[in-house]
């Protein structure tokens, strides 16, 4: 079928081939979206295809890339099939999911809510969460200026909601890192349960059989500005419901048989209800159970402290400067106990308001209860309308009075109930009792079915990195994935294919650095030893893998003992300018040679589907070179302007260390710009095409790999 997209003849000529990399190892390109065009018309957004010179693409292009404006490179998409040892795909990318559009909530759990009552939800839009990670600016006072990435440090700090993939429960990770993915084709999912969220087609999701794209698990496509996708019945993971627990801790029978008769500690019990240990303490001193010998830790019956009837007197205390400093920071930020993630709630900003009018409000009052009438010392200011029932009345004065703290107290869960009493608005059928919310609660992931699908058209999306162990997080109360689909060792069983460095490439630890090795090759006999310990260990592996897998041991167990050298495969989609600045980290030589050569495949293959953004990415990223102010200065002692754009070397100029050494570099510094006037070679990265193979001979030799399993 011929599609309606632009094509590239060049990139068209290798898609879906394989280029073997290492030795079992491939790259293939798989798919791929827009070309060096694309990338113009989002900087000019004014043209059509084919109505431009190459001259003036290649102009603009180059503009782009020497005024590090990188928004238009996001414009064009890779999707890869990759295959690597273990080791070089840890280095190769971090954790990320992709594709969320803005406007999706990521959902937060506050410390003081999981301390108190399990969850208490915080929601932040993706595009909020990005703008926190960037950097800020004191321009009125920059002397001032701490950290300038304080706000991302802080989402760094908060609690992200995540759901434990192997028994649904609901637990907690951590935002590393937002960024923008460009504006990509967008599309509305929405559940039967009402929650919906916008994502590109290729975003996954935890469905009922694991983790799919909404493409691969729906045929999700948009066919004349609508979504299309199959029929049939398409269930998938949400934010969980609460389950009771039942609270058998109450139980004073059951109690006193795990603490007396079973010896078991409070925490230990508090493991088994799902509660906190301060819970269980609270229930042994309510059902007066104690230890017969006494409690652990404890004085024992009959025993007298030593300091019993003892007095003490202390003089002045004195606090250094130093114990000052160091209690601040104890109570300030993430250290402090009342840190809730850095950002107020609306209730929180209600309390502060209310806080502040007290004083008033008792003083109108007489310093009165205005229900029991008593003058106490512990007055609270109250809402006479609580603010869950109506929260436009949260900062009306007049909703305002005065009562004591045992009044207070007293009519917590029937405010209602006295509303009028106190002179309130009289009360309205709308406002319902507000449930109270369980102490001892549990939240699991549940399934819901999918009910349609929208495109929403071209949206701006964004990519977030999270913590493990699980990969995934809630956003829009939905589970979501990364955008890096890897060959799992859970679902599947593993080809038992492993890398070994040539001779060439096998080489001693080099001195001068921690992360590299020599460049010259260690003896022959040297590796060939390495190599026979490497086989050794391989195949008692290869055999304790077999062997659990024959005696029907789950696969996420049998497969932890396969070395690092162990091939896995992933697809991998990132658009141009994050494929870029991948690149220029691992070409660059200093790079390990094993993932050195897969980025050298992948640059010849942006060079056949962006060719002019390929060659400003060269030019300007690879043989160019920043300049810093000290070296820009010794530059304008050698050369001068001539005229609006010419210049010249200055008659007899020349500069030796000590000259350089007083524009302020150092002999480190000095050394480096010596190096960066020497002629930089420019790098070829073309691809052989004699060596791309077929998907069909790569399938064929990945599925020889698979261990044969016979069960007994």
């Amino acid at each position: 079928m011929q599609t309606k997209r632009p094509t590239v003849p060049a990139a068209e000529e290798i898609l879906g081939g394989y280029f073997p990399v290492l030795d079992h190892g491939f790259v293939s390109l798989v798919d791929y979206m827009g070309s060096d065009e694309d990338v113009e018309r989002a900087a000019r957004v004014s043209y059509g295809y084919g109505t431009r010179k190459q001259s003036a693409t290649r102009g603009l292009i180059r503009y782009l890339r020497r005024h590090r404006h990188s928004t238009p490179t996001e414009m064009v998409e890779f999707k890869f099939h990759c295959s690597m040892p273990m080791f070089v795909a840890r280095q190769w990318i971090r954790h990320r999911t992709a594709c969320l559009a803005e406007g999706t909530e990521v959902y937060f759990d506050l410390p003081g809510g999981i301390e108190r009552r399990g969850n208490q939800l915080y929601k932040l839009k993706v595009e909020e969460l990005w703008e926190r990670f960037q950097p800020t600016e004191n321009r009125h006072r920059p002397d001032k200026q701490r950290d300038s990435f304080r706000k991302g440090r802080r989402v760094q700090e908060m609690r992200l909601r995540q759901v434990n993939e192997d028994n649904l429960r609901i637990q907690h990770t951590r935002v590393v890192d937002v960024w923008k993915s460009g504006a990509k084709p967008v599309f509305r999912m929405v559940l039967s349960d009402g929650k919906s969220i916008e994502c590109t087609a290729d975003h996954r999701f935890f469905f009922r059989d694991g983790w799919k794209t909404l493409k691969e698990a729906t045929g999700l496509e948009e066919s004349g500005g609508r979504a299309v996708w199959q029929a049939g019945t398409h269930e998938l993971y949400v934010n969980g419901m609460v389950m009771e627990v039942p609270g058998v801790y109450r139980d004073r029978d059951w109690l006193e048989r795990e603490y007396n008769g079973e010896r078991r500690t409070a925490a230990e019990i508090a493991d088994t209800c799902e509660v906190s240990e301060h819970t269980i303490r609270k229930w042994l001193r309510v059902h007066g159970i104690r230890r017969p010998e006494g409690e652990p830790g404890g004085f024992q019956p009959g025993t007298r402290p030593w300091n019993a009837g003892k007095t003490c007197e202390l003089g002045p205390r004195v606090l250094s400067e130093a114990w000052v400093e160091a209690n601040r920071r104890s109570r300030s930020g993430p250290a402090s106990n009342f840190w809730r993630g850095g950002e107020s709630t609306e209730r929180e900003a209600i309390g502060r308001w209310t806080t502040q009018r007290a004083p008033r409000i008792h003083e109108q009052n007489h310093w009165t209860c205005q229900l029991c009438g008593e003058r106490s010392g512990e007055l609270h200011c109250h809402h006479v309308i609580p603010v869950w029932a109506d929260p436009s009345l949260a900062r009306d004065e007049t909703n305002l009075t005065t009562l004591c703290g045992a009044c207070h107290r007293g009519i917590a869960g029937r405010e209602l109930e006295v509303a009028e009493e106190l002179g309130g608005a009289p009360v309205k059928t709308s406002w319902t009792k507000r449930p109270r919310v369980p102490w001892n609660k549990l939240t699991v992931a549940r399934l819901v079915t999918v009910e349609r699908f929208e495109y929403v058209g071209v949206k701006e999306t964004y990519d977030l990195e999270v913590e493990g162990p699980f990969h995934n997080f809630v956003a829009n109360g939905i589970v979501t994935h990364n955008s890096v689909n890897e060959y799992s060792g859970r679902y599947s069983l593993m080809p038992l294919l492993f890398y070994t460095p040539s001779e060439e490439d096998f080489a001693l630890q080099s001195p001068q650095n921690n992360q590299g090795r020599q460049g010259e090759a260690a003896e022959r006999t040297l590796w060939e030893a390495a190599v026979r310990r490497w086989n050794d260990g391989r195949a008692q592996a290869t055999d304790a893998y077999s062997w659990m897998l024959e005696e029907d041991v789950a696969r996420e167990i049998a497969r932890i003992d396969l070395p690092l050298s162990t091939y896995t495969q992933w697809y991998w989609k990132i658009d141009l300018h994050n494929l870029l600045h991948f690149l220029s980290l691992r070409v660059d030589p200093h790079a390990q040679r094993e993932i050195r050569v897969y980025a050298e495949i992948m640059a010849g293959i942006v060079k056949r589907v962006a060719p002019l953004s390929y060659e400003a990415w060269v030019d300007y990223d690879l043989t160019g070179t920043p300049m810093s102010r000290g070296e820009l200065e010794v530059l304008r002692a050698l050369v001068e302007r001539e005229g609006e754009d010419g210049a010249r070397a200055r008659a007899g100029a020349s500069l030796d260390v000590a000259a350089m050494e007083e524009l302020g570099l150092s002999a480190r510094e000095i050394r480096e710009f010596v190096t960066k006037l020497d002629p930089a070679p420019r790098p070829d990265f073309e691809l052989d095409l004699s060596t791309m193979q077929d998907a069909e001979d790569v399938a064929e030799t990945m599925s020889r790999a698979v261990p044969q399993i016979e069960r007994s």
